[in-house]
């Protein structure tokens, strides 16, 4: 079992860290996020039985549950943290990409569905079953967002 769950770790630890640091902005907060959702994973073994497709899609559940948590814990609502420098992103998510800077600068509501549409390559139906919106409330997100995106880098293509 404990093979099984080093070989899990190592294939989604990556993916589960940009998808917990999509909505908090924060290194530490996602570093925590990632450490609680794989002692989940390590007290739940009976989910080694299943296809990585399936425990990828709890571990998403997971995250966005802890993600959530830490986001509305009264302590998080106090504390007024510095946002992390726009720079760093790319360097954090292993990605030197302009445009997924560009996505974290987006509210939470829209970053989380075109990272999970996107970079983790989930359907708008899985994006809706994870998030517990409906499809289209999924596809009015991501509408938006694309078109948020679009105004932002014309603007950039303009002053350049």
């Amino acid at each position: 079992m404990e093979e099984k769950f080093i070989e899990i770790f190592n294939l989604y630890k990556n993916d589960i860290y940009r998808l917990s640091f999509s909505y908090t902005k924060n290194i530490s907060d996602s570093d925590d996020i990632v450490q609680n959702v794989f002692v989940k994973l390590f007290r739940h073994q009976e989910l080694f039985d299943k296809d990585l497709i399936e425990i990828k899609k709890w571990l998403v559940r997971v995250t966005i549950n802890e993600c959530k948590t830490l986001l509305l814990s009264s302590w998080k609502r106090k504390i007024v943290s510095k946002s992390e420098e726009p720079e760093k992103f790319s360097a954090i998510l292993n990605d030197d990409n302009h445009v997924l800077s560009e996505i974290f600068e987006l509210p939470k509501k829209y970053r989380v569905v075109i990272y999970l549409y996107y970079y983790e390559e989930y359907k708008v139906k899985e994006i809706s079953k994870l998030l517990k919106i409906s499809e289209t409330n999924v596809q009015t997100r991501l509408s938006r967002a694309r078109e948020k995106l679009r105004k932002i880098l014309k603007e950039e293509a303009y002053e350049k």
